[in-house]
């Protein structure tokens, strides 16, 4: 560690030069030549920053890599390289390409560490960030990584409240796996071992609920990771990018739980028109209300905020909070199946990945688009209730209703949906599996739809309908449909193995949703 030892402003110096370059213009060791040769512990960008700009050779300890000197302190700095993509919503601007791994839980001596001495503070306390940005729109492999530009890099410290946030999120962490420990309290033997890993593997994923900034590696031996949306928050703190601050201090996911128990008291039982009213959140007319809109700016001046988007405002962006109504019948059930996000297809047959380490490795399941969007996301899910259309005309809700029925519905609360490990190891991972399977064995079919009598139905162009043989809603409680102004031949902008299609996205069944939902109290 001694020759790590650099002055701030050398380092202010070293980085500003290679702003803008590409990593082969910042390569002076012929490193992309030989790339496969090198022991790449920190990725391709973070080796080649290590010896290309700092000139050292790596290493894996479990300490902080340099010591940054400045005004006679010096202070242990993590070096970490983070990619970057870029997401239009609703301007240009970046975002994380994945989460950020931090160092390795250690499960067999995390016990033995308090917060502030542990390897988990030790890389976080102080760290030097560099941006890079992940030019392009398919995995690559380590050599093709020279093309990527550096965009920025920033010493960076966490505020006393997103420290205490981390805090607690490692003690979560620490305190489950110190329950497993004490249960097997017997000699650490290679069979201790393995019985404190088995337990840990079958009990970890009860954590997703309570971490708040933090993730684990999915892969055995874990790994603490920052999650992609709090990364992403980070770069848009750097970049300038104006993000909302919302009235009150929110360190962990349960304040925003307690948040909306507040919420809820003072709300519940009011219909939409109502809350638009009090809340001064646009209805339009009675004609053109937002559906898929109005109840996020509803939770938005909730919370005191004045955005159009969640994602427009920080507290739930570092959270990586989606909103989403749920409207129930009076008996309980959901109107409709709501919709998630647009497939990547070049993602979804991807073959290899590129690891932390640098090194191409066969693509799995927890690498997908898929499995990230159910781990990395939870859904704010903001309850609503229709009118019963059983009652008598003359009550004033259901004279709403029938003009309008989405005024009428009436706010009850709100759940937070984290969708269970169970869940996603075999209902999305079907999916996955069955998506790769048509694509990749050219088993996707574009099938004519036909009515009972067997008469072929057609669009409004005289065209007959087709959809591709992705897996549908009767199948699984996670499906694929296309999504589009119409299903004529000009609307099918997307084509995968030659089959032209409207663009396709991933739908969770309604009831599904429900059925997640009914095994969480209300908070």
């Amino acid at each position: 560690m001694a020759d790590h030892i650099y002055a701030k402003d050398e380092l202010i110096r070293r980085f500003d030069s290679i702003l803008g370059k590409t990593l082969e213009e910042i390569d002076d060791q012929g490193m992309f030549a030989h790339v496969q040769e090198f022991d790449l512990q920190k990725g391709v960008v973070g080796t080649l920053i290590e010896r290309c700009v700092l000139g050292y050779a790596p290493d894996a300890k479990q300490e902080a890599d340099l010591v940054v000197t400045e005004n006679g302190k010096s202070l242990k700095t993590e070096l970490k390289s983070t990619g970057m993509v870029i997401r239009a919503d609703p301007v240009e601007h970046f975002v994380a390409k994945e989460p950020m791994s931090i160092t390795a839980v250690g499960i067999y001596d995390i016990t033995e560490q308090s917060f502030q001495t542990s390897h988990f503070w030790n890389k976080l306390e102080h760290m030097l960030i560099v941006y890079y940005l992940y030019a392009s729109d398919h995995a690559v492999s380590p050599f093709e990584y020279r093309k990527f530009p550096i965009k920025g890099y920033e010493f960076h410290e966490f505020s006393e409240n997103d420290t205490e946030t981390l805090r607690q999120d490692w003690e979560h962490v620490r305190s489950l796996i110190e329950g497993i420990i004490i249960r097997h309290p017997g000699p650490r033997t290679k069979s201790w071992k393995e019985e404190v890993k088995q337990e840990y593997i079958d009990i970890h994923g009860q954590l997703r609920r309570v971490l708040s900034y933090i993730d684990l590696a999915p892969k055995f031996p874990p790994r603490f990771r920052l999650k992609k949306p709090v990364v992403s928050a980070l770069i848009a703190a750097h970049f300038g990018y104006q993000l909302e601050q919302l009235p009150g201090r929110y360190t962990v996911i349960s304040d925003i739980d307690r948040k909306c128990r507040e919420l809820t008291e003072r709300y519940g039982g009011m219909t939409i028109r109502q809350l638009a009213t009090q809340l001064e959140v646009p209805l339009v007319t009675e004609r053109s209300i937002d559906k898929k809109g109005i109840s996020e700016q509803i939770v938005i001046a909730m919370f005191g905020g004045t955005s159009k988007k969640l994602n427009q405002i920080d507290l739930f962006s570092r959270f990586g909070l989606i909103a989403k109504s749920i409207v129930m019948t009076p008996a309980g059930g959901k109107t409709e199946d709501m919709k998630l996000f647009h497939i990547d297809f070049d993602e979804m047959a991807r073959t290899e990945v590129t690891d932390e380490d640098g090194h191409t490795r066969q693509m799995t399941f927890e690498d997908s688009e898929l499995y990230s969007y159910f781990a990395d996301h939870e859904f704010l899910c903001i309850l609503f209730e229709e009118p019963d259309k059983q009652m008598g005309k003359s009550s004033a809700d259901n004279m709403v209703h029938t003009s309008n029925p989405l005024s009428a519905n009436r706010f009850i609360g709100f759940k937070r949906l984290v969708f269970s490990d169970e869940f996603i190891d075999h209902t999305v991972r079907r999916l996955w599996d069955d998506t790769r399977r048509k694509i990749r064995r050219h088993e996707l079919v574009d099938i004519i739809r036909h009515r009972r009598d067997g008469s072929v139905v057609t669009t409004g162009s005289g065209e007959a309908s087709s959809a591709p043989n992705f897996m549908k809603s009767r199948e699984n409680d996670v499906f694929i449909r296309g999504s589009g102004i119409n299903s004529s031949l000009r609307s099918k902008t997307e084509c995968v193995n030659g089959i032209r299609m409207l663009p396709q996205y991933v739908w969770i069944k309604g009831t599904a949703v429900i059925d997640e939902l009914e095994k969480m109290p209300l908070l």
